[in-house]
């Protein structure tokens, strides 16, 4: 099977509106498409690209449910991110100065031994090799490229109650795996 692709709402937006690079994205996803490739997203994605269509391009919520119905053909699987998942993210956004919301697609893409397809700078560098399609920012303010491994101190391993916790997720997802599968919570 071949690897999946993280999409994040940076680059779902050149997807249903008129940007620089629209074709080339468009393109891209035809081609993904065509070799199989299932293209995920996380349950945030859709929120994420409703606003950014709303609230940046001023898209009507007519424009938006028909953006929405548009990109339901090409995303193949929606991803609830899980409590491991999260935990994932936050590390990556300390780790790489990036949004909670950017990092659960990196940190999606990791789960998944996925590729992550995104137009956002910042993310773009903390992917390093997951990075499967680099946007084309030349009509964009350059900046220098930050270097992959991050200088950001990680504080979690400091917090004095993680271990337990995590301890505590460990137990608890093994419980709920011996559950009979018709067992209601």
């Amino acid at each position: 099977m071949t690897r999946p692709i993280v999409l994040d709402a940076s680059a779902g937006v050149p997807l249903v509106r008129a940007e620089p690079e629209s074709a080339r994205w468009r393109a891209i996803t035809d081609r993904w498409l065509h070799d199989g490739r299932p293209i995920v997203v996380p349950a945030h994605f859709w929120l994420e690209l409703g606003n950014a269509l709303m609230r940046r391009h001023h898209f009507s919520s007519a424009a938006v449910f028909e953006a929405l119905h548009g990109l339901d053909d090409l995303v193949t699987e929606t991803v609830e991110l899980s409590r491991p998942t999260l935990l994932l993210a936050i590390d990556r956004a300390e780790r790489f100065g990036l949004s909670v919301y950017d990092a659960g697609y990196l940190a999606l893409a990791e789960v998944l031994d996925a590729e992550l397809a995104t137009m956002d700078r910042a993310l773009e560098r903390a992917a390093g090799p997951r990075l499967v399609e680099r946007a084309d920012h030349r009509s964009r303010l350059s900046e220098t490229a930050a270097p992959y491994e991050s200088p950001n101190r990680v504080t979690w391993p400091d917090y004095a109650g993680a271990a337990s916790y995590l301890a505590s997720l460990r137990a608890r997802f093994r419980q709920a795996e011996s559950r009979p599968a018709t067992e209601v919570r």
